[in-house]
């Protein structure tokens, strides 16, 4: 599932592109909010607004 969402996101995304990319109604947006959560709180994506997000480059790329 991460690695769909990866793919088909840009690097800043709404709510409701990766509602849409999950094939999620808006009488479940509560489970989007919640992956949400467990991607900001794993470092994969930053809060921009309310309900805008971008995606965190890893670091340990541009290193190699």
């Amino acid at each position: 599932m991460y690695n769909n969402i990866k793919d088909n996101l840009p690097k800043q995304f709404s709510i409701f592109q990766l509602m849409s990319i999950l094939g999620i109604d808006a009488s479940e947006v509560r489970k989007v909010r919640n992956l949400l959560k467990q991607f900001y709180l794993h470092g994969f994506i930053k809060r921009v607004s309310k309900n805008m997000y971008q995606k965190v480059e890893n670091e340990n790329k541009n290193r190699n």
